[in-house]
């Protein structure tokens, strides 16, 4: 049991992910600091803090090198193909692993979630949602995945990142290139499920107000 310097509360860690206790404490509604962080992170721009710091520390990859003497590198695994992860499976099998997916409401974990209040959120977005919503008020869950039908009558699993419980609403942050990228699946999904909806900016997320999503 660990308790939170802040609330006062006390955790039991057993089931926690390395780090929770410190996100929490960071996080806590009673930390006096909490609204600087709040701040610092609606200003921050990882994607130029990363490019500048690139820049200042003259660090290059050996393609971005290559390009600069004027050389063309191939990449190693161009023109490779992926390998088939069903190639060996029978088609029994295949239908078993599609049938225990579609069964799972287990979330795939990611290189860089973060962890808010106890609540692993997979990107800076989700983060920014998640604060705006609860700075709102509104009370929200990550709900159990959809199922959704392809063009080729085959059953998938959707998750999307926030359900708003006294709205009846789903909310995706997705980045233009992903959405631009899925926008097949994203319109089999907006005709079948009208409560989805989708945000496509850092800002939407950061300035969310439900009567737009209404």
């Amino acid at each position: 049991m660990k308790q939170c310097q802040w609330c006062e509360e006390f955790f039991d860690m057993t089931d926690k992910p390395k780090g929770w206790m410190a996100n929490h404490t960071r996080w806590c509604d009673k930390n006096p600091k909490k609204a600087d962080y709040l701040s610092a992170l609606k200003k921050r721009d990882s994607v130029k803090q990363m490019i500048d710091a690139r820049k200042k520390s003259g660090v290059t990859n050996q393609f971005i090198k290559a390009k600069q003497n004027g050389i063309k590198l191939e990449h190693p695994l161009k023109g490779m193909s992926h390998p088939n992860p069903f190639k060996n499976h029978t088609e029994e099998s295949k239908q078993k692993i599609k049938e225990a997916a579609l069964k799972s409401n287990h979330r795939r974990l990611r290189k860089g979630m973060v962890n808010y209040n106890g609540i692993l959120l997979d990107s800076s977005w989700e983060l920014a949602l998640a604060i705006r919503l609860d700075e709102l008020k509104i009370n929200w869950i990550r709900p159990n995945p959809i199922v959704w039908i392809d063009s080729n009558n085959i059953e998938h699993n959707y998750f999307p990142d926030f359900y708003l419980t006294d709205y009846n609403i789903f909310l995706d942050p997705k980045n233009p290139a992903a959405y631009q990228n899925q926008i097949e699946k994203i319109e089999i999904l907006k005709k079948a499920f009208p409560n989805l909806r989708f945000i496509r900016s850092l800002k939407e997320c950061e300035e969310f107000e439900i009567k737009n999503f209404i």
